[in-house]
């Protein structure tokens, strides 16, 4: 046999091996084909995979990062190589090698905004939000008629807790496409929320509301974060709001809801937002199981029991 049949009946087979889940069969035909033709990029991205779904992922970004260091190389950036690394480090939680990693890319392609703006986010990820200000300030000064840029921005300069500056950069955001403008408030609302700045998420879940009064989702993250600061009257008052505008989602806007209630302990009040989502929707299981556990919460495990019954019926 030809050495370019070995070559082919070992890919084959190695393929083969791949689709049956043999994964450590496969990987050592894929070395033997690397070793063989180490300019060969095709038999590297095969091998990439099969050390990745054999759960062998150090031996998988090391074979990602020899494919993006070609990559690097070729004259149009196909960044497959780097797309994977970023979804590998991402998932493990490993921001500071996700920054390494965005920083070599965007060193070898200073121009492409894409590339930075994953730089800032990979840096935000990594609890480097300077440095992310530092980088979203360069991609506003390139695109200045970019409203995500600067809501990006604004994001970033909320983690280092320079309020006004982000307000201002959500402010430019909004005069370059004012039709977005309440989603731009909602969007920063969440950025505070997430960050534990409730008083002033309340003030951009409103501010949004203004531009939009009928969007029910702006209505449920209102609500939401009037439960974290205890104003349950009235983050009841923009759910029963958010049920109004869309009466075929109430089932989900009380159930959510009640979720929001438990976290924050509330059970009792919980619990009668759960009973509204059944009442919407008598045969999703969830939320009787919500129930149940609100239930249990304030110690009524009879209560739970019997809400536990029900559940059991719906089978």
């Amino acid at each position: 046999m030809s050495e370019e049949g070995k070559t082919d009946y070992f890919h084959y087979l190695a393929d083969d091996l791949m689709k049956v889940k043999r994964y450590d069969d496969a990987i050592k035909l894929y070395e033997k084909l690397v070793d063989l033709h180490p300019g060969e990029d095709s038999f590297l991205l095969s091998l990439a995979w099969a050390y990745h779904d054999s759960g062998r992922l150090a031996d998988a970004v090391d074979c990602f990062e020899r494919l993006l260091n070609v990559e690097l190389k070729q004259e149009v950036f196909t960044g497959f190589a780097f797309d994977e690394l970023v979804r590998i480090f991402k998932e493990k939680g490993e921001y500071n090698r996700l920054v390494d990693v965005c920083k070599k890319v965007v060193a070898a392609q200073p121009d492409d905004t894409a590339l930075l703006s994953e730089l800032g986010d990979a840096y935000l990820k990594a609890g480097r939000a300077s440095e992310a200000v530092g980088v979203f300030e360069k991609i506003v000064e390139v695109e200045q008629d970019a409203s995500a840029a600067y809501c990006n921005l604004g994001n970033a300069l909320v983690a280092t807790g320079n309020f006004d500056g982000a307000e201002e950069a959500y402010r430019k955001a909004v005069e370059i496409d004012p039709s977005e403008a309440g989603s731009f408030y909602n969007k920063l609302a969440y950025v505070y929320f997430d960050a534990g700045h409730d008083k002033r998420a309340e003030m951009a879940f409103r501010r949004g509301l203004e531009f939009r009064i009928d969007e029910p989702m702006y209505h449920c993250g209102l609500g939401d974060v009037l439960v974290r600061l205890g104003k349950i009257n009235d983050a009841n008052d923009e759910y029963d709001k958010a049920v109004d505008l869309n009466r075929a989602s109430s089932a989900a806007y009380y159930n959510r809801f009640g979720n929001t209630l438990a976290r924050e302990s509330y059970h009792l009040q919980a619990i009668e937002a759960f009973k509204k989502a059944i009442a919407a929707d008598p045969k999703n299981p969830f939320y009787y199981v919500r129930l149940a556990e609100s239930y249990t919460a304030i110690e009524r495990p009879d209560m739970a029991e019997k809400i536990c019954r029900q559940v059991e019926s719906l089978k």
